[in-house]
C-alpha cells in the first residue's frame, strides 16, 4: 500500500507541497517525520511557502490530534514563510481541527482554505 503522504519541493516557485491522505499508523507518522527533516534540510524555509493538501484526509482522533500538533510545532519550528492547509468545502469539521491545531501550536502564519 502507498504511503498516506508525499512531500515535495519545488524550488521553481519556492513551495514545498505536501499531500496527507486518509489516517496515519505509527509508522507512517515515523516515515513522513523522516522524511519532512530530509526534505527540509536542504532548504531554507523561510523562503518557502508550505502547501498542505488535506483534501483526500479524513476525521482527527484525539490521538491524531496530538501528533498533528507535533507536525504542527515543527513547522513552525522550521520557520516557514507561511503555511496553508487546503481543504474541500465538504470537510468543515477537519477546517475547525486544523485551525484549533494550529492555534494551540502557536503557528500564527498558517491559513486553511478551501479549494
Amino acid at each position: 500500500m502507498s504511503q498516506p503522504f508525499n512531500i515535495t519541493i519545488n524550488e521553481g516557485t519556492k513551495t514545498m507541497d505536501m499531500m496527507v491522505s486518509g489516517t496515519f499508523t505509527a509508522q507512517d507518522y515515523e516515515n513522513f517525520v523522516k522524511d519532512y527533516i530530509a526534505k527540509t534540510s536542504s532548504i531554507d524555509a523561510t523562503q518557502y511557502l508550505l502547501e498542505v493538501d488535506c483534501r483526500a484526509m479524513d476525521l482527527l482522533t484525539p490521538g491524531e490530534v496530538e501528533k498533528l500538533q507535533g507536525s504542527f510545532t515543527r513547522y513552525k519550528e522550521t520557520g516557514f514563510h507561511k503555511v496553508i492547509f487546503i481543504v474541500t468545502q465538504a470537510q468543515s469539521i477537519i477546517k475547525m481541527q486544523l485551525g484549533r491545531v494550529a492555534r494551540t501550536a502557536g503557528l500564527t502564519n498558517s491559513e486553511v482554505v478551501v479549494k
